[in-house]
């Protein structure tokens, strides 16, 4: 399970690297009631942190996620990005934030 959950295991065992961004995180709990960010957007400052490190983190490991069939759908939508080199900027300054300490 832990190996599903966070990938720890690179793919070994799950079938399916569990990551979602905002949109999921927000309709499925209630994290994001008191939240400033907007989970459907991926750029800006209004941006949710969790949809953009999600396109991010697909954007990075689109070699080594590409040849499961189960994630056909997710990359692609990210073929279809048209503000990836922002989301791209914007997952760099999300983690610079949370570096230092202020998100």
């Amino acid at each position: 399970m832990i190996g599903m959950a966070l990938f720890a295991d690179g793919g070994m065992m799950a079938t399916k690297p569990y990551a979602s961004g905002g949109a999921y995180v927000n309709r499925m709990s209630n994290f994001c009631n008191q939240c400033r960010y907007d989970p459907k957007q991926r750029v800006g400052p209004d941006a949710c942190p969790f949809t953009t490190l999600y396109w991010d983190f697909l954007d990075r490991n689109r070699d080594a996620l590409g040849g499961n069939h189960r994630l056909s759908r997710q990359l692609g939508a990210l073929d279809r990005l048209r503000d990836l080199d922002a989301t791209r900027l914007r997952a760099r300054e999300v983690l610079a934030l949370l570096d230092r300490g202020e998100l």
